[in-house]
């Protein structure tokens, strides 16, 4: 019994994360896509990636500044609303309220994470930098305050990880935890990057690290989660069972996602 519930909270939260991950990235991918068309550039949209149709000459500091820096600054507005929504409910014993943890973590990193990557790799938002002449050092720096933000985000947001708790359980011992954020934290972290990146595969290494740089997150709170008292929810009864409605919108949004820009789309 035990391995079927840890079995279907690591279900019912790799759907969520999978889900929140489409909802954020496709808001950044629009308004990248709107910043490019402002300033009449062409873009052809895949599975894959978003490309400017445009000459390397053709390109000028303004255009730079605000295409590839406007998703990453989106979803850091986008992030606030989804930590706002997350700790509003917190005491929800619904499922829906890991959407918007997942979505602030996915949020939060498409900004930091671009950042980081970006002065990491010079893809992305790393452009932005390269035409602001920064320094290797510069770069350094904000590769470092993108991981270390990561980190403290993690160690903020672990008590809303563990209130989730609540959604299956009516208390939770300490002990209970490292299983307990194992399934439905980490693994579906793991599970979702590898569904992420098969789906849109092949991917450069600017968008595989912005895959993966959750786990700045993700390991924090569990390293975190040690220092929080026993917590005790309603004692109202939970049954622990899968989501199919949640697993089938996430397949079939997955599909339509990966199907419907199979072909390239130009704009």
């Amino acid at each position: 019994m035990k391995l079927t519930n840890n079995l279907s909270i690591t279900i019912n939260s790799t759907a969520l994360y999978l889900l929140s991950y489409l909802f954020v990235f496709f808001i950044h991918q629009i308004f990248t896509i709107l910043s490019a068309l402002i300033f009449s550039i062409p873009v052809e949209i895949d599975y894959t990636k978003v490309s400017f149709l445009i000459y390397r000459y053709a390109w000028t500091f303004d255009s730079v500044k605000i295409i590839y820096s406007t998703g990453p600054v989106i979803c850091m507005i986008l992030s606030i609303f989804m930590l706002v929504v997350a700790v509003r409910f917190k005491e929800y014993d619904g499922l829906l309220k890991m959407f918007f943890l997942w979505g602030f973590v996915h949020s939060i990193n498409l900004f930091l994470g671009s950042a980081l990557a970006g002065a990491l790799l010079g893809e992305g938002f790393g452009h932005v930098l390269i035409w602001m002449f920064m320094p290797d050092t510069g770069k350094m720096i904000i590769t470092l305050l993108g991981l270390f933000s990561l980190a403290a985000v993690g160690f903020a947001i672990t008590r809303l990880f563990l209130l989730s708790a609540n959604s299956y359980f009516n208390k939770q011992e300490p002990s209970e935890r490292p299983v307990f954020l194992f399934h439905q934290v980490l693994l579906p972290f793991l599970l979702g990057t590898v569904i992420i990146a098969a789906f849109r595969f092949p991917l450069n290494y600017y968008e595989s690290l912005r895959l993966i740089t959750p786990l700045m997150v993700i390991l924090p709170a569990f390293l975190n989660s040690a220092g929080f008292p026993v917590f005790f929810f309603d004692e109202d009864p939970r049954k622990i069972k899968i989501s199919s409605s949640l697993i089938a919108a996430a397949i079939i949004i997955l599909v339509i996602y990966r199907i419907g820009l199979h072909y390239p789309v130009r704009l």
